[in-house]
């Protein structure tokens, strides 16, 4: 074969693997983001990615972009009913971001591309620098859709259904931006009605703790309210009826801790915690950490209290840990497959920390079945708490 035509192949195949590598610009490599967590990016999107899917056209709707600039896609997955908010705030309020939100489905990519997507909602007015060119879904507005020019920098909320994915395309108009912050809220359908009570102490002293209260929905982690202790240790927090829930407690200088909860027959209930100091020997008992039965296949809903642990070995990368998988103590199961199976989910743990720039050298796995039972019951919803995973704190 010639020279030349070798080079030319190799040139071909860059080419061909560049326009393969997917970018946050097409909706093929959306950036999935999380509800009621801040995004901060600190330069605008620059291009349109490897293909510019809303290419110039005069003809086209004002609620659609005249054309994709610059340009960054959003996946955002919904947990529970709701209602859904957003606010992009430029670093710069000389930049103008537009934004196009639609229901992300399988058919998506294909209806961009002919002509036939339908956006629920989107915004293409011009920034307004008085309000430091905000621009979002915001509560009290009742227009769909903006065009562009002078006018409204939010639109209407949207109404959302467990398990529905959005895709939001954001759009800054000038290039070389200064990048932007991105918050997404979910307001849940259900009401707050009912409350959890109770005190965060020192495990060791007894004495009241300053502590951020954090209660978060069972079946899908996802965050309701949020409060804080008074100079008592006391804290009262909203919550509703009739859905399992995590109350998680955390202050500094101490391992956070958390108890699983339900309001069923009452409007409230009290939840009293206790906080181990950070020393060798101390443990935190995951209650939140789900699995599939019989599985060590971690479950979305485990996220939040996944990222709680490695948040704190982050911060505290003087200690190891030794992840301790427990199983329920199933009467119909061999002792050696939940031993096994416990061990399993440990080292499922382990995998997201390292996955998460946790060194490896730090984590040691242990499965122990269900031998050490929290409580002994015949309540197969008591029993649920037996189904856990302990991290106990070891020197380095």
């Amino acid at each position: 074969m010639n020279r030349p035509v070798v080079i030319g192949l190799l040139l071909l195949a860059k080419i061909c693997s560049a326009q393969n590598k997917t970018s946050p610009a097409d909706l093929d490599g959306a950036q999935a983001i999380s509800l009621n967590k801040t995004y901060h990016f600190d330069k605008s999107p620059a291009g349109f990615g490897n293909i510019q899917e809303f290419p110039l056209n005069q003809t086209r709707s004002n609620i659609y972009f005249e054309k994709e600039r610059n340009t960054i896609w959003f996946s955002i997955s919904i947990p529970i009913s709701g209602t859904l908010t957003f606010e992009i705030s430029p670093k710069n309020i000389n930049d103008d971001y537009d934004w196009m939100l639609f229901n992300y489905t399988p058919l998506l990519k294909s209806q961009i591309s002919n002509g036939t997507a339908k956006p629920v909602r989107t915004n293409n007015a011009r920034n307004n620098k008085s309000s430091a060119s905000k621009t979002g879904l915001k509560e009290g507005i009742r227009n769909l859709f903006e065009n562009p020019g002078p006018g409204k920098s939010f639109s209407k909320p949207l109404e959302v259904k467990s398990g529905e994915r959005l895709a939001l395309l954001v759009d800054n108009i000038y290039d070389l931006g200064d990048g932007f912050d991105i918050t997404v809220n979910l307001k849940p359908s259900f009401s707050l009605t009912g409350q959890l009570i109770g005190s965060v102490k020192s495990k060791l002293s007894g004495l009241p703790l300053k502590a951020d209260v954090t209660l978060e929905d069972d079946s899908t982690g996802f965050v309701l309210s949020k409060a804080k202790t008074d100079s008592r240790g006391n804290y009262r927090i909203s919550a509703p009826l009739a859905r399992p829930l995590n109350v998680i407690a955390d202050s500094k200088r101490y391992i956070f801790a958390s108890d699983k909860v339900m309001l069923d027959t009452v409007d409230t209930k009290t939840v009293n915690l206790l906080l181990d100091t950070i020393a060798a020997g101390s443990k935190m008992v995951l209650f939140n950490i789900h699995f599939l039965p019989n599985s060590n296949e971690i479950l979305p809903n485990s996220e939040t209290e996944l990222i709680r642990l490695k948040n704190f070995l982050q911060t505290k990368p003087e200690w190891e840990v030794k992840l301790t998988g427990h199983t329920n103590n199933n009467v119909f199961a061999d002792n050696k497959y939940l031993q096994k199976l416990s061990f399993e989910r440990a080292v499922a743990v382990k995998q997201y920390l390292v996955r998460n720039a946790i060194p490896e050298t730090r984590i040691t796995c242990l499965g122990v079945g269900g031998k050490t039972p929290l409580i002994q019951t015949k309540d197969p919803v008591a029993g649920m708490k037996n189904l856990r995973v302990e991290v106990e704190l070891e020197r380095k």
